[in-house]
């Protein structure tokens, strides 16, 4: 499948296509980077935030080769109807041994398309891509992880049908410009979903 602009469409469904980013999304993706409430409930600390468009060359072909090899990346949500359009991204890696097929979610939504379900919608597609397509990777788990301050991100799993599993305490530590290191840890909730919640 090909988007009319833009890059390799890999899922659709819930009225979005999920695709490879591709150049003309830069602008997007670094406004997206920059929005206050990404940064306030989404930064880890070490992660860089990208200043200039350029910062991104990288990363838009590191994930659409990623996604040629079907392997960890990142990969843009759009509008089934303007796959050209960027709303927002989602990505997977892999934080634990290949071996084990346990892939890491994570989202992001751009500003101007919240309150329209694209986290939810976006979180879901991807993860029956992840688990269930035939042409997705074959991973035989999928999770996420949100700081336990981040309401909104825990509505947004559980919507997406990824089970509660616990609370890990003192886990990831999150820009704090309050804190005075920069830096505080925060507890975070952690999901699971399996191949059977989606049968």
């Amino acid at each position: 499948m090909e988007a009319p602009v833009g890059g390799r469409v890999v899922a659709q469904g819930e009225g979005l296509v999920l695709r490879a980013p591709v150049p003309g999304d830069r602008s997007r993706m670094l406004e997206q980077a920059h929005d206050p409430v990404q940064l306030r409930h989404g930064q880890p600390a070490g992660v860089p935030v990208p200043s200039v468009i350029a910062d991104l060359d990288d990363r838009v072909a590191r994930s659409a080769q990623a996604l040629a090899d079907r392997t960890p990346g990142d990969l843009v949500v759009a509008e089934a109807a303007d796959p050209a359009l960027f709303l927002g991204s989602v990505s997977w890696r892999q934080d634990t041994p290949p071996l084990l097929r346990i892939a890491d979610v994570g989202y992001a939504v751009h500003a101007d398309a919240r309150g329209r379900g694209v986290a939810t919608r976006a979180v879901r597609l991807l993860s029956r891509w992840l688990l269930l397509d035939a042409d997705g990777p074959g991973q035989a788990r999928a999770q996420l992880e949100h700081s336990v301050e981040n309401a909104a991100s825990c509505r947004v799993a559980l919507a997406a049908g990824y089970a509660r599993e616990g609370v890990r305490r003192g886990f990831l530590p999150m820009c704090d410009p309050d804190h005075p290191d920069g830096v505080r840890r925060h507890d975070v909730c952690s999901h699971g979903l399996l191949p059977s919640d989606l049968a």
